[in-house]
């Protein structure tokens, strides 16, 4: 089953499993008279939205480059991803609102009986096998949109769970506060949540990497390194598409070397970031001659051949000798013109 395949099954599985749990929540809270399961229904049916946005993404994603997209259609995973940021949000915000009225009014959640027992159980375990599932496939296939769903299931698991324990703290000891403390909490996590699927995802569509994704560039400079004739390698930039990363680099080679050697190299490079990284769909690579002076110019650059006493890693830092310079006489030359 190829990636899109798998997308779309883990969006059905999504939107089969909320519509039956909104279903069942909706119908209990009619038949119980429980505004509370009633209002849960039409919060689980939000989730059904998030399952079809990633549904339309997937079919998205599928489409091959072309003229207006040469790098493909797969950021729309990660529009998705952003699209159920603020899906998230909304359910943190609202739950926040909701928990503080109920600790200013003085009043319980719900009260303990079977349905709503029931209802809550199974709320939990569904949604727990969805956060399990979609995290897993997520991971899997490197969609930012499953394992933002994926998030968003988890905090369906924690609301419902402290629904759960709600119930029970406050039939065993009569203090019904500690529901809507507890729920506080986990609205504040859950905002919290949503706004780090929101900041990963503006990372990728600024053609960025967040601090914890840069190890890619210590990748790829110790891969070229072992390439034999190729010496340092500079103006290093990555973007992340999708699941696919697209690579640029400057090289160095002996100045008197043929274009048919150099190329070769560049091949030889290619086989290696390859071989080092499966998750690389295209690579750039700009060869100029040994000692090679550019000072202007941006990206990633070795800071020598030194590495990080610390880490023992090879360090990396931004190339900027002259990029600042660059840039404000980009800048000047904007405001000469207007």
């Amino acid at each position: 089953m190829n990636r899109i395949k798998e997308s779309k099954k883990g969006a059905w599985i999504g939107i089969i499993g909320n519509t039956g749990l909104a279903l069942m929540k909706i119908i209990t809270g009619l038949i119980t008279g429980s505004m509370a399961i009633l209002a849960d229904g039409i919060d689980t049916s939000t989730d059904i939205f998030t399952s079809v946005v990633i549904l339309i993404s997937a079919h998205f994603s599928a489409k091959p480059p072309d003229k207006t997209h040469p790098y493909g259609h797969e950021r729309a995973e990660t529009l998705a991803s952003k699209i159920i940021s603020f899906v998230i949000f909304y359910a943190g915000l609202s739950l926040l609102e909701e928990s503080i009225m109920r600790l200013i009014k003085g009043t319980p959640s719900l009260s303990l009986n079977l349905p709503a027992f029931l209802v809550v159980a199974t709320s939990i375990a569904v949604k727990y096998y969805l956060y399990i599932y979609k995290c897993r496939l997520g991971k899997k296939l490197k969609n930012l949109a499953l394992i933002s769903d994926a998030k968003n299931m988890r905090n369906d698991v924690l609301i419902s769970s402290n629904v759960m324990l709600g119930l029970i703290v406050a039939k065993l000891t009569g203090l019904w506060f500690l529901d809507s403390v507890l729920a506080i909490l986990i609205s504040l996590f859950i905002i919290k949540t949503a706004f780090e699927i929101f900041m990963e995802a503006c990372y990728e569509l600024m053609d960025g990497l967040p601090k914890e994704k840069l190890g890619i560039y210590e990748d790829i400079f110790s891969a070229v390194s072992k390439v034999e004739g190729v010496y340092n390698p500079h103006r290093l930039r990555v973007r992340k598409v999708g699941p696919k990363l697209f690579v640029e680099m400057d090289v160095e080679v002996d100045g008197s070397m043929c274009v048919n050697k150099a190329h070769e190299l560049t091949l030889k490079i290619k086989e290696a970031l390859m071989e080092k990284r499966g998750d690389i769909a295209d690579i750039t690579i700009h060869v100029e001659p040994l000692g090679n002076v550019e000072e202007e110019g941006f990206g990633i650059s070795l800071e020598g051949e030194e590495k990080n006493e610390e880490s023992g890693k090879l360090h990396s830092e931004l190339h900027t000798k002259g990029q600042e310079k660059r840039y404000s006489e980009s800048l000047e030359k904007d405001g000469r013109t207007e």
